[in-house]
């Protein structure tokens, strides 16, 4: 299983998961053309998805769909009506050949927000973006994966000392709204065991936030929780660096 995180944060999200012959994008918060670019660096085209997940409606999540007319969308109920969009229930898994795909629900201001857990024979993936918590079955079905995608938005002091409004740093800090550092990591220490390998933090807000803070916090949470950190490849995500994962058959 292999995956590449395109671009993950407010100014857009899309990731492309790829497992022997299933190629799936994950989002698609930026344009067709950027979408090509990546698709081309790997030797791929549009051809080659057999369709995107989407978590959410929102603009950093769907802005590049209006120029996609012959590829199918997957997602929850949504605000908008698109010819090749096909709704999927939470907790009811599907496949795509050989992958099995399970959409669960969060918790963001959205229509039926979504994250997914992938797995093939060996692995497992776990999706989470646009969060304002995690409950209890969620965490269960991402029990010991081995590569964890989750937000990782912001610390929390940082976003307080933002010029934002205050209802703003409000939803953003609420449980509809998105995980911060201390939270994210805390989850984390809880989910992750003996199979994992690889943690990935997404989302990164570019104002309340570095992309040294959440590496840094999840470290030193999960040292607490007396977690062997050396044996897992901790990253965190960009706006606009992709970032690779997981290993190739």
């Amino acid at each position: 299983m292999k995956f590449y995180i395109f671009a993950s944060g407010s100014k857009g999200n899309a990731t492309l998961l790829v497992d022997k012959n299933v190629h799936i994008l994950i989002d698609l918060g930026i344009s067709k053309r950027q979408l090509e670019e990546h698709l081309n660096r790997l030797k791929l085209s549009l051809d080659d998805l057999d369709f995107i997940l989407l978590t959410h409606e929102h603009t950093d999540h769907t802005k590049g769909l209006e120029s996609i007319h012959n590829i199918m969308i997957y997602g929850g109920k949504n605000s908008f009506v698109c010819p090749n969009y096909k709704e999927i229930t939470p907790y009811v898994p599907f496949k795509c050949k050989h992958l099995n795909i399970l959409p669960i629900e969060v918790s963001h201001d959205a229509y039926s927000p979504l994250g997914f857990i992938f797995k093939n024979e060996k692995e497992k993936l776990v999706y989470i973006t646009d969060t304002g918590f995690i409950n209890e079955k969620n965490m269960k079905l991402a029990n010991n994966a081995t590569y964890y995608i989750i937000e990782s938005n912001h610390n929390r002091k940082m976003l307080l000392k933002t010029h934002r409004p205050a209802y703003v740093k409000e939803r953003i800090m609420s449980e509809f709204g998105h995980l911060n550092n201390e939270d994210c990591s805390l989850y984390l220490s809880e989910m992750i065991g003996n199979n994992t390998k690889q943690i990935f933090l997404a989302h990164i807000s570019q104002e309340a936030n570095t992309y040294e803070l959440p590496v840094e916090t999840c470290i030193n949470v999960l040292k607490k929780k007396r977690i062997d950190v050396n044996k897992l490849c901790i990253r965190c995500t960009y706006q606009n660096k992709v970032v690779e994962g997981g290993y190739e058959d």
